[in-house]
């Protein structure tokens, strides 16, 4: 599957080259998502002497896939972060992730990306209690907003609350064009790291050392120390990009799960189905549950491309941002967006280049991985990663848990901790770095 970003965006010619042999820099980024390359742009920027590796090509993961929503309305979050940390984290998390939109805004003029200002919404699709809450939340935070009595989307709905000011774009034309506004970034695709080691990592094709190290791999290679293997999960979600159906004004999202809806030019881009990796998909899942849904809500709409994505879903729904780990002060690691990695990344960006330029950042302690990890859903993880390692049948090379067949994507999946494998046993998403052995036809 191709998504639309991928078929609307030239990759250029030249910014990447093959690692041969051992290189050294002030800083490395692992990763060449939209996460990293900010990472490398902004230390970069800020005189340090960076290297950027990626396993595949630059930009070919989770940024080509996802719906490019930017924006801090993470769904019902602000009641939440009140409830949990206090008035004065949940409104920290507001400004991050706002300045994060302003200052995407301001890389879209120099990195041309089709940068929209549109208004951000999540709909009540039962009881309005959750919207309720989560208005009282934005009052109490100054958080600029307007409440709709009914979202203008084919989905049942008893109203929707907005939050202005916020934005879509094409991630993919965002992520070239900053590659050609760092030329002292050195950029190494097809270089899959293995292992890290003190201050190197390793590839198959040479290492690279440096004074930092950050892990912006959509989920860190590194299991022990830093536990992120019990700290998030991973699940999978599903768009399609339709012709013909009605164009809305903004951003919609369920309070519930459900249905996603944006625009990009005349294309209605849906998105929804999701699962956690490795449990489904099943008939009312993936793509089979929002092809079923467009059928019935666009009947005159065409189908032009569809995708599929696969996010790190943190314990509490805050990324973890900031040191891996105690023991290593000079690794960072950028994880678990939960979904809302395009304001997340460039919060994490920011966030690790103070923490390697200035030994501090403002919002540390909001986002520190070492955060308590006290939370139901951890309960949930270690209950899932049990059941599986017991289980007989095929099993993952990252820490041996049984492998799910997805019929829909003839993938093998991890239900533990989200890799994803190929038939022929090659790597399709980590944390996996092996590959296991071919399947017997």
């Amino acid at each position: 599957m191709t998504s639309l970003w991928e078929a609307s965006a030239v990759r250029p010619q030249g910014y990447a080259k093959a690692l041969e042999g051992d290189r050294s820099a002030d800083v490395l980024v692992i990763g060449g998502g939209i996460a990293g390359v900010l990472c490398a742009y902004l230390l970069a920027e800020a005189g340090c002497r960076c290297v950027l590796v990626e396993g595949g090509q630059v930009g070919a993961g989770v940024t080509a896939n996802t719906t490019a929503k930017v924006t801090a309305q993470h769904g019902l979050v602000y009641d939440r972060l009140i409830k949990k940390r206090g008035a004065d984290a949940a409104r920290l998390y507001f400004e991050a992730n706002q300045a994060a939109v302003a200052g995407l805004r301001q890389l879209a003029d120099a990195a041309p990306c089709d940068f929209e200002e549109k208004t951000a919404y999540v709909y009540a699709t039962g009881s309005t209690a959750g919207i309720e809450r989560e208005l009282a939340a934005y009052e109490q935070l100054g958080i600029p907003h307007h409440v709709l009595p009914s979202a203008p989307v084919p989905v049942a709905n008893r109203g929707a609350l907005g939050m202005e000011r916020q934005a879509q774009f094409n991630p993919l034309k965002l992520l070239f064009g900053l590659l050609g506004l760092m030329p002292s970034v050195d950029v190494y695709e097809h270089a899959f790291v293995r292992d890290v080691s003190g201050n190197t990592a390793r590839t198959d094709r040479g290492s690279v050392t440096a004074g930092h190290i950050v892990f912006a791999s959509h989920y860190p290679l590194v299991n022990v120390p830093g536990l992120y293997f019990v700290k998030e999960h991973q699940e999978r979600s599903y768009a399609l990009a339709l012709e013909g159906a009605p164009l809305v004004d903004g951003m919609f999202i369920g309070d519930a799960g459900g249905f996603s809806f944006r625009t990009y030019g005349d294309f209605l881009l849906v998105g929804g189905g999701g699962h956690r990796t490795g449990q489904g998909p099943k008939p009312t899942e993936g793509y089979a549950k929002i092809r079923a849904f467009a059928d019935e809500a666009y009947p005159g709409a065409r189908e032009r491309y569809a995708w599929a994505t696969q996010d790190c879903m943190s314990l509490d729904h805050v990324p973890y941002i900031g040191v891996h780990r105690r023991s290593r002060p000079n690794q960072y690691v950028a994880t678990g967006f939960s979904k809302w990695g395009m304001t997340g990344a460039l919060v994490a960006a920011r966030a690790i280049a103070d923490l390697v330029v200035h030994g501090r950042s403002p919002v540390e302690a909001l986002f520190s991985p070492q955060r308590s990890m006290l939370a139901p859903s951890l309960l949930s993880n270690a209950g899932v990663s049990a059941a599986n390692l017991v289980k007989p049948g095929r099993r993952c090379s990252h820490l041996g848990c049984c492998l799910a067949h997805n019929d829909v994507e003839d993938s093998w999946d991890c239900p533990c901790h989200g890799s994803r494998f190929a038939a022929d046993g090659s790597v399709l998403e980590g944390p996996a770095k092996r590959p296991i052995a071919p399947e017997r036809r």
